[in-house]
């Protein structure tokens, strides 16, 4: 008798691998119980799709492939289907299970060319690779069959588990009159009302089989929260707010000045909120952030908290390089972040997206967000574009039992107002005698523009104050070409300067920032666009800061004096008058910003209270409030119709459209265009990342004729290098790339 593999190099026997992923199936029945009250049945019918989705591996075809590491040329899945047929279920049931298996690799769409159906050369084929199954067919008889009735023992735990499967003796003529024609006529009939069972079915069968095949046999789940947070803070040094969202079931919004702890506040609120099995947490939690240093940087904390990596996950586009750069096994993490494995992610928005665009494996991620808890922060940060999808997608998951958190210290009455309409909240505010105690800063409004740098610095006695404090300012620019013309000013002048920005390699931004974080006190200045507001956990001594809208300002003022509430210390902040105009493309209304002025020009010499910055923020949206508004609604609307369009077990049709509003361009620079060739053609994908810098759409279309791919084929066909100026210094220029004289 010849064996029938699963899994090749190391081998695993089908009833191996199969006996693996119904181990991790049954880890997601004890822990995702609330699925079963979603979808009554879904764990009895996802065994038997995870019971049979391989079956179609015994072809000797595909055993003679794998052993040879050879592509087999024909999909498995249409093998393995025919056998629901020999499930004791009815039309319905019988259907759902053959749907998944056919479709656990591949979308519908993807297979509709290759579905033996009706009398052209696809049934041939079919035929064909089922005389190659019943080459084997001794093994299913007398090794895969029989275990079957062990297998429904031991998952399903009684003493009389249901016995769905009997191979009948004329099971080969059964497999070869199999109608796929009507497998795909129930599909269109069915799939509206069937919509939720199809999404979790597969998700379930791709979530066991994936995690099967990476060698794990369950998922992982969160020990208490409040446990491990009380060896860090005792309950009776808990903030009142902190104890309430600890209490609070429900959705809820909490405002809390920077300082105050709103990062436990929100996982005291999880704690409270999340399924569980027995003590420990079942609830997937997704700690949502709008920028990847920001994400990066929770990562690290909430490491602290739970040192198990393999707990704490980290998404966005980047996260492969950040754990590598990080020393962690970042192929073993990073593949398992992607899955179901990981109890608690720290994640951009659009990694969540996916799911409601049908990206990827999209009916996994949705069945990760049944039941789920979801903490925003910094809610505020987002384009009125993706708040729109942020606020469809919430009404999306509401139904299937997740929970949400909005956590922010600047939240503008009109955007609170959509996210209450959206669903209902409770909301959390600090009295104001509480929050007036982390007030930090006293605001000085400068009549200028960052261009009278040189005039500046002594007028504001800014390096006196940098002398004084051992610790460099901050002087923040709205853009990169600003912001480098700044630094170049400042270090003819002979200052010690550090320039951060967006446009710097991978690699190049890792070590800016290490810099700043191991030798911040070498440096005299540190000049900086938006990615300083949200990245490093640094403390300035004071900031001088180009005109912004009045929430990111106060995100900038946020990087001086950071532990100033410890002590009442307050420390001047600086804010010019004028920006330039390369602002109005920024900030595409550029009212608010004006708005934002004037409000700071009635404080100028004034401490900025913290009770005061909500009032303050929404009366600089005032003026744009009702034109906001309205694009929100338009876009959630919008994107509700999107989420409708999207059916389980197909690709959303605007899988390519949500690449192109969020994905943004990466490039090499030309300078390492051959370097990153070198890279890639060794298998050095990881380090190769470390060239790439993030290239502003904007940027892109406008030096359209510098960009062009690494090369017509093979590895580099994927990669865009950017024929533009770049130095480690200064990061990349929008001035066409420079070569040496030609002899």
């Amino acid at each position: 008798m010849k064996a029938c593999y699963a899994k090749f190099n190391p081998h695993q026997f089908l009833e191996c691998h199969t006996l693996d992923a119904i181990n991790v199936l049954k880890s997601l029945k004890n822990s995702f119980y609330w699925l079963e009250e979603l979808s009554p049945g879904i764990f009895e019918l996802s065994f038997y799709a995870v019971l049979l989705h391989d079956t179609g591996k015994c072809a000797s075809g595909f055993q003679k492939s794998g052993l040879q590491r050879e592509r087999w040329g024909y999909r498995h899945e249409l093998l393995s289907v025919p056998f629901v047929q020999f499930l004791d279920y009815g039309e319905r049931e019988r259907n759902l299970i053959a749907l998944a298996i056919l479709t656990h690799h591949k979308t519908l769409d993807e297979l509709e060319e290759k579905l033996p159906i009706g009398d052209g050369n696809l049934s041939p084929e079919f035929h064909e690779k089922l005389e190659e199954l019943f080459d084997r067919s001794e093994y299913l008889e007398q090794v895969f069959i029989p275990r079957i009735s062990n297998m429904e023992a031991y998952y399903f735990g009684t003493k009389r588990p249901p016995k769905r499967f009997k191979l009948p003796a004329d099971w080969k003529e059964k497999l070869r009159d199999f109608d796929f024609q009507a497998l795909k006529e129930w599909y269109e009939e069915n799939v509206d009302n069937e919509r939720l069972t199809l999404t979790f079915i597969r998700g379930l069968l791709n979530a066991s089989d994936h995690l099967a095949s990476a060698g794990e046999t369950s998922i992982a789940l969160l020990p208490d929260i409040n446990e491990k947070l009380e060896l860090r803070i005792p309950p009776e040094k808990l903030r009142p707010l902190q104890i309430e969202a600890s209490q609070h079931a429900g959705n809820l919004i909490l405002r809390a000045p920077t300082g105050y702890g709103k990062t436990e506040a929100g996982l005291l609120w999880a704690n409270k909120n999340a399924l569980r099995n027995g003590k420990e947490i079942a609830s997937r939690i997704f700690y949502v952030l709008p920028y990847k240093a920001s994400i990066n940087a929770m990562h690290k904390r909430l490491m602290g908290l739970f040192p198990d990596p393999s707990l704490v996950g980290i998404l966005h586009s980047s996260a492969g390089f950040y754990l590598y750069t990080s020393s962690l096994e970042y192929e073993r993490l990073g593949s398992l972040y992607r899955k179901i494995y990981t109890p608690l992610k720290v994640t951009t928005p659009f990694q969540l997206m996916k799911a409601f665009f049908g990206v990827g494996f999209h009916e996994m991620l949705k069945t990760e967000l049944a039941g789920s808890i979801l903490i925003f922060d910094e809610i505020h940060a987002y384009e009125p574009n993706v708040l729109g999808i942020i606020l469809a997608m919430l009404e999306e998951v509401a139904p299937l039992k997740a929970k949400t958190m909005v956590m922010t210290a600047t939240l503008p009455d009109f955007l609170e107002d959509l996210i209450k309409e959206t669903l209902p909240f409770r909301e959390l505010k600090v009295p104001a005698n509480d929050a007036n105690k982390f007030t930090r800063h006293r605001v000085h409004v400068i009549d200028g523009s960052i261009d009278s740098i040189e005039e500046l610095i002594p007028e504001l006695k800014l390096y006196q104050k940098v002398k004084k404090s051992s610790r460099p300012a901050l002087i923040a620019c709205n853009s990169v070409d600003r912001a480098v013309a700044t630094y170049r000013v400042l270090k003819e002048k002979g200052f010690k300067v550090l320039l951060l920005h967006s446009r710097f390699t991978h690699g190049d931004r890792e070590e800016k920032e290490r810099t700043l974080l191991e030798r911040m006190n070498d440096y005299d200045f540190v000049v900086a666009t938006q990615v300083v507001e949200v990245s490093l956990d640094v403390s300035f001594s004071t900031i001088l800061t180009e005109p912004a809208p009045l929430d990111a300002l106060i995100q900038r003022f946020g990087r001086v004096n950071r532990q100033g509430w410890r002590n009442g210390k307050i420390e001047d902040v600086y804010v010019l008058t004028q920006g330039s105009e390369a602002d109005e493309k920024i900030y595409k209304d550029y009212r608010v910003v004006e708005e934002s002025v004037k409000i700071l020009e009635e404080l100028d010499g004034e401490e900025l209270k913290e009770s005061l910055i909500p009032e303050l923020v929404s009366r600089a949206y005032s003026v744009i409030s009702k034109k906001l508004t309205e694009e929100v609604q338009d876009y959630k609307k919008l994107a509700k119709d999107v989420f409708n369009n999207v059916k389980p077990l197909k690709r959303g049709e605007d899988e390519e459209k949500f690449y192109e509003m969020f994905n943004g361009v990466e490039a090499v620079p030309g300078i390492y265009a051959g370097e990153m060739l070198r890279l890639l053609n060794r298998g050095m994908g990881i380090e190769a990342h470390r060239y790439l810098v993030p290239v502003p759409m904007w940027l892109y279309w406008a030096e359209k004729e510098s960009f062009h791919r690494l090369s017509d084929r093979g590895v580099g066909k994927h990669i865009i290098v950017a024929e533009l100026e770049y130095s480690p210094e200064t990061g990349l220029l929008r001035e066409p790339l420079t070569g040496g004289d030609i002899l």
